[in-house]
């Protein structure tokens, strides 16, 4: 025993001398998880397209998940209707919307089905956009996202643990069902809702618990005013005032994980928990935040609607799980125990719980409902399968390696193909607009193209809009290109590729301060480097061709000043010829 607890001994002295913060705790209850979840609501959008490590939100905005969701929901209308069941008003609710681009994007899809099919469903519809963060909804108010439908799109605040406190009530809903929605969305939401991870042992049971300290080499008076004793006070504090400074320099702050005694009948859901974890793992991530969330939302669906789940976690169970949350940004994320939420809503809920073939993906979908019918179950089957998953991305998959093998005249025929099983994909057709100008040297088709992804996408993405800058660019439309430029800063203020693209600007324009200003500015943006050895390499180039020019007007100078010297310069006199002598 000696022996092993020295060392133990060793390490807790070496972690000793930090300062506490707020001590262990469990996760949902930390420092962590709090101002992680306070970032998300005051950042907006801007936690997805600004940050230097932002969250990430093209997999479930790229237009291909919108596109498969509006298929499932399509089949479910149709069902509905051929069974006298479908709703004169049709609602659909979005929870975590995210920067909107699902939302526009669904729209666009079921509005397409209906003119194909010749149906009326989207002239019905009300699409229910909600967030607890009014940040994000106010961002894609004023970015206009979803103006394309206007009056199809209610914006409204709901916290996704109490969507029953305000939603049934809401003006929208007066004389309507008690269960008023067709059909739920949750995108990337429940991996943001309080978990716990457990570790069962018999019949002890610890759990995950975090301690918030100063991180180590850091000096509090080199950041901030605050002393360790009031950094204590504030997390102790429930005062908005107090969140508010600590999020200012959460920076600064580290954690500690510890697995601590707890009774896991007092969790949410705690004897559930136990029994599913006794059976199946030692360690357990318990999703009771979702389950919540879930129960809550199934109150609101009606009978032959369902919920779409598309999240990222685990999806098998085994006695040797291990956990490991993650953190984006300034915000921490737990995933979702599939499986856990899969035995919770067949065995104790009695619900219909539907998860498609395969799961290689990085996000994963599920279908939840009361009763789903089989026209609607058959087609999410399909559209959610990794054999769809597959077909869909097999051409961009071969193109990308002709592209790399130089084979550019197939990667163009494989581009075209994929473009026609995924139309509305922009990041596909930003892709393929670079592929034009730079691998085709075709840079008026690249142009056209990163027009047409920008009409998909004009607000989120400042990657489109510096792909249309560097087709202007080569095109030579250099004024074009540097207007395109500063539209991707209008979008991400902090986007170290379009100051790089501006220094290439002001360069080609000899306007060489302003290159030097650009670089300087992207070198001081490019937190992970990315960037840091073009940004050298270009701050050269323009430094020469500054220095030579400084040369040239130098010299040009001391000529003009030697030819104003040499005009300036009085002839010298020449001395009077003596008087002649005269003779008389």
């Amino acid at each position: 025993m000696q022996s092993s607890s020295l060392p133990k001994q060793v390490l807790g002295n070496a972690q000793s001398g930090r300062e506490i913060v707020q001590d262990f705790c469990p996760l949902a209850e930390s420092l962590e998880w709090e101002l992680g979840q306070q970032y998300l609501r005051e950042r907006g959008n801007k936690a997805f397209i600004s940050d230097a490590s932002p969250v990430p939100f093209v997999i479930n905005n790229d237009g291909s998940l919108s596109r498969q969701a509006a298929e499932v929901f399509f089949a479910n209308l149709l069902a509905a209707e051929k069974a006298g069941a479908l709703e004169n008003e049709i609602y659909v609710l979005e929870l975590g919307i995210g920067v909107g681009l699902f939302a526009r994007f669904f729209l666009d899809a079921i509005r397409d089905l209906c003119v194909e099919h010749r149906k009326d469903f989207y002239d019905r519809l009300c699409y229910v956009a909600a967030d607890r963060s009014r940040r994000m909804l106010l961002d894609v108010l004023r970015h206009g996202v979803l103006g394309n439908h206007c009056g199809k799109v209610r914006i409204r605040p709901v916290d996704a643990m109490e969507p029953d406190k305000s939603l049934p009530y809401d003006a929208m809903f007066l004389k309507k069902p008690r269960r008023p929605f067709r059909a739920v969305f949750l995108n990337y939401l429940l991996d943001c809702l309080p978990a716990a991870v457990l570790q069962i042992d018999g019949s002890e049971t610890k759990q995950l618990c975090v301690r918030t300290c100063v991180a180590r080499g850091v000096r509090l008076p080199d950041s901030t005013d605050l002393t360790p004793d009031q950094l204590r006070r504030r997390a102790a504090s429930q005062e908005q005032s107090s969140r508010d400074e600590l999020l200012e320099v959460y920076g600064l702050f580290a954690s500690e994980y510890d697995y601590r005694p707890v009774d896991a009948k007092s969790l949410p859901h705690g004897e559930f928990a136990l029994e599913y974890g006794g059976r199946t793992s030692k360690r357990l991530l318990h999703s009771y935040g979702a389950i919540h969330s879930l129960d809550k939302l199934l109150d609101l669906v009606v009978d032959d609607g369902f919920i779409l789940i598309n999240d990222y976690g685990q999806t098998q169970t085994s006695r040797d799980d291990e956990f490991e949350h993650q953190r984006f940004s300034l915000a921490t994320f737990v995933g979702v125990n599939f499986p856990l939420l899969r035995t919770y809503y067949t065995e104790r809920a009695n619900k219909k719980w539907m998860e498609p073939a395969g799961d290689s993906r990085g996000i994963h979908s599920r279908l939840l409902g009361h009763r789903i019918d089989s026209e609607t179950a058959t087609r999410f089957l399909e559209q959610f399968s990794d054999s769809h998953h597959e077909w869909l991305q097999e051409p961009l998959s071969k193109a990308r390696l002709c592209a790399k093998s130089g084979r550019f005249e197939l990667a163009a025929t494989y581009y075209r193909e994929a473009i026609d099983r995924q139309p509305g994909n922009w990041v596909l057709l930003n892709e393929v607009s670079m592929f034009l100008t730079f691998q085709l040297r075709d840079p008026k088709s690249g142009i056209d193209m990163a027009k047409v992804a920008l009409g998909l996408n004009p607000t989120c993405s400042a990657e489109l809009w510096n792909t249309l800058g560097d087709g202007l660019y080569e095109f030579g439309r250099t004024a074009e290109a540097k207007s395109a430029y500063q539209k991707a800063l209008a979008v991400n203020s902090a986007d170290v590729r379009s100051r790089y693209n501006l220094a290439w600007v002001h360069s080609r324009e000899k306007n060489y301060f302003e290159a030097l200003q650009s670089i300087a500015e992207a070198i001081a943006y490019d937190k992970t480097g990315e960037f840091r050895d073009r940004l050298l390499q270009k701050q050269q180039e323009v430094i020469a061709k500054l220095a030579s020019k400084n040369q040239q007007d130098y010299l040009l100078l001391i000529n003009l000043v030697s030819k104003y010297a040499a005009a300036e310069k009085k002839p010298e006199e020449t001395p009077a010829a003596p008087a002649a002598a005269h003779s008389n």
